[in-house]
């Protein structure tokens, strides 16, 4: 480990999250009636939990070993996906982070997509990606629909959601708070859905918002102003659980009691450390391991790692644990896997058996 961030960066990033915070003409919010996580202003998760402030987060950086990843690792695109699948046939392609293309029958559908260069509000300073994403933009297959966790740079990002607004026109759902903010912004045909609210994609697709424990913002003051959440992904009797950005809480227990075991579960690894921070906002990997164990998942797929550097571990860590904690709690290695970039998995219309298949057209 190394401490590899300079004064000057530090200042940079101070700078880059006080003019986010000034630039804004008012606070994203949702306005409403008090209610079970939401108090007239601002939202809270199911179990309370603090969560650093910018100055906190920026003296953590300043203060705390990181490993240094590579600058770069060149990673070959999947072939393009089929445009649609057959009813009955799902597919879920890992691109980056938390990004992945969902194809549910004849529907698809994108997590959280990201295609800039950094997750940052600024294209010259902040976390910067090391390789590319898995999928190439423009061998996208139509896209109905955009669901969006929340609004961290890393999970919401506007120049991609512009591009696919005027590319697919897609319909975008997200959390309470975001549809004006992000009509203002130029992506249009947005919803918001409160937790365990759901939307109709077609007659056999149906997505419904659930809690996660974690928080948004995008400045200075619009903390915990407006609603993230996970994903459930229902089609033809198949489930597929999109867990976005979360810490462990009782959401998961909940969400299977709900639904049912998940088909398919796709739970986040990465920007775990230091646990004194990060661990009331993400998953370590033996916690990930645990949630899979938790819902029941018959499958589950490894997110939000090894594209941006957000944390203290190096780049493979989080693989690595996760290997350990698998076996550590008797799971085959085909039972929650890290895809490679760009790897597909496949849920066969015929049985509800996971397929594995790297780059599948």
């Amino acid at each position: 480990m190394e401490r590899i961030l300079t004064p000057g960066f530090l200042l940079a990033m101070a700078l880059v999250a006080v003019f986010a915070g000034a630039l804004a003409r008012r606070p994203a919010g949702h306005s409403g009636p008090p209610g079970e996580h939401f108090d007239g202003e601002r939202f809270h998760n199911l179990v309370d939990a603090p969560h650093g402030s910018v100055l906190d987060f920026l003296a953590m950086r300043a203060t705390t070993d990181y490993a240094r990843w590579e600058r770069w690792i060149e990673v070959a695109p999947a072939s393009a996906p089929r445009r649609r699948l057959a009813t009955g046939e799902v597919r879920a392609t890992f691109i980056n982070h938390a990004t992945v293309l969902l194809q549910v029958g004849p529907v698809n559908v994108l997590t959280d997509p990201v295609w800039s260069e950094r997750a940052s509000p600024l294209s010259w300073a902040g976390p910067r990606r090391v390789h590319r994403p898995g999928l190439r933009y423009e061998d996208l297959p139509p896209i109905d629909a955009v669901v969006l966790s929340h609004n961290h740079y890393d999970h919401l990002d506007l120049p991609t959601l512009r591009r696919l607004a005027i590319d697919h026109a897609p319909r975008v759902l997200a959390g309470l708070g975001l549809r004006r903010w992000l009509a203002q912004r130029g992506v249009g045909r947005a919803e918001e859905l409160d937790w365990w609210q759901g939307s109709q994609l077609a007659a056999d697709v149906r997505v419904t918002f659930t809690p996660t424990q974690h928080w948004s913002s995008r400045g200075l003051r619009d903390r915990r102003r407006t609603l993230w959440g996970g994903w459930v992904v229902e089609h033809a009797g198949k489930t597929v659980y999109f867990a976005g950005d979360t810490a462990t809480g009782p959401h998961f227990a909940r969400v299977a009691e709900r639904f049912g075991p998940p088909d398919l579960a796709l739970l986040p690894i990465g920007a775990y450390a230091p646990r004194d921070f990060m661990g009331t906002a993400h998953l370590s990997p033996a916690e990930a391991v645990a949630a899979h164990l938790e819902l029941g998942a018959r499958r589950s797929m490894a997110i939000h790692f090894g594209t941006f550097q957000l944390s203290q571990e190096a780049r493979e860590e989080p693989g690595r644990l996760l290997a350990a904690a698998r076996l550590a709690a008797g799971l085959d290695d085909g039972e929650f896997i890290v895809p490679a970039i760009g790897e597909t998995v496949t849920l066969a219309s015929a049985s509800p058996a996971v397929q594995l298949v790297a780059g599948a057209p």
